[in-house]
């Protein structure tokens, strides 16, 4: 699975709308307190976060409840500013589903967790067509904000980069988000993603339609 060993016991940091998949690349500003005292404490450890996302309802609340799954990522940048934040790199890893919560004396939380496949292996025989629904997907959507939007930045990324990359960045909703980390194979994730690309484009135009008339 990774060539480290992941602890059963976590730091969790409840972040909505972010999205972490195995393989992605996360940058995060951390300036909260007791999620310095997370980062720093990982770092004296075994430098293993899991972002997970809050129930949007409510998210507002100091401990919210989260969903099940989440990913493992690891520390693999950090920087402290003058100012004492931190800037970190989280290289993600492994899924994982929430066993239970941990009660601790700490000033983040921690959870127990089962780790679950990364969901990045491609076995469709068909990958070839679906890449090009992909990027056609990807055409279409990315349209929206720059006529003529130039894709050859990501054209030889291999299929599970380019679905982990495109399903991180795109600003989708927190639930659609969460949709494609609990999807359970490449296979289902590239699907949803070309779901949520087609979709998107299709509000996109019908929505400009409106302002227009």
């Amino acid at each position: 699975m990774q060539d480290i060993k992941l602890p059963k016991n976590i730091p969790i940091f409840p972040l909505p709308g972010v999205l972490l998949l195995p393989g992605g690349i996360l940058p995060l500003h951390i300036f909260e307190q007791r999620y310095l005292d997370m980062f720093r404490d990982a770092l004296a450890g075994d430098r293993i976060i899991g972002m997970i996302q809050p129930e949007l309802k409510q998210a507002h609340l100091s401990n919210p409840p989260v969903f099940l799954t989440g990913c493992a990522g690891e520390i693999s940048h950090n920087e402290d500013t003058s100012d004492g934040r931190m800037l970190v790199t989280l290289r993600g890893l492994c899924r994982f589903e929430t066993v239970q919560e941990l009660n601790n004396s700490l000033s983040y939380r921690t959870s127990e967790v089962n780790y679950l496949p990364s969901g990045n292996i491609f076995i469709d025989k068909t990958e070839n067509s679906k890449r090009q629904r992909l990027l056609n997907a990807a055409s279409l959507y990315f349209s929206l904000f720059e006529e003529n939007a130039q894709l050859e930045p990501i054209l030889e990324a291999g299929m599970s980069e380019l679905v982990t990359a495109l399903s991180m960045h795109c600003p989708f909703s927190s639930l659609e988000k969460q949709s494609l980390l609990e999807a359970p194979d490449m296979n289902n994730r590239v699907d949803r993603l070309i779901e949520l690309l087609e979709q998107s484009a299709l509000d996109g135009w019908q929505s400009s339609d409106q302002t227009i008339n």
